[in-house]
């Protein structure tokens, strides 16, 4: 699946930069797919804990993290979750741990190794300024 770059915000404003993105669906909100940025560098993958009720998550004694993300300190409650990526011909679903994150200070997710990055290989042609990602088994 080929995904282009998209213009994201940087932390500090200013100008918009073309970055890896793909959008993911969570289960209960497949029509919703949420705008996701891969990141290399993250381990868990996260998202705004607003998306959770909307999809039928609960996360009440889910284990919980604190952490900083951009400057801001948040915490994070895991939970498993069916996760599906299209490309609008191809589609992929798989089950995964994400980490839903009050406050979140980003309008797009965080796709990290736990939760995306392990269950695809990863193409990232940046001169050109498309990923490509093929599911692995």
């Amino acid at each position: 699946m080929r995904f282009a770059f998209r213009a994201l915000p940087a932390a500090g404003g200013g100008a918009l930069t073309p970055r890896p993105v793909v959008d993911i669906a969570l289960e209960g909100l497949p029509d919703a797919p949420m705008e996701c940025l891969l990141d290399t560098g993250a381990l868990r993958t996260r998202m705004s804990a607003e998306l959770a009720p909307l999809a039928g998550i609960e996360l009440s004694g889910a284990l919980t993290e604190e952490f900083y993300v951009g400057g801001l300190k948040t915490v994070g409650a895991l939970a498993r979750v069916g996760l599906t990526v299209t490309d609008g011909t191809d589609e992929f679903s798989w089950d995964a741990p994400v980490w839903f994150c009050e406050p979140w200070p980003h309008p797009f997710g965080l796709a990290g190794l736990e939760g995306f990055l392990h269950y695809f290989l990863v193409t990232i042609r940046a001169y050109d300024g498309y990923l490509d990602i093929e599911p692995q088994s």
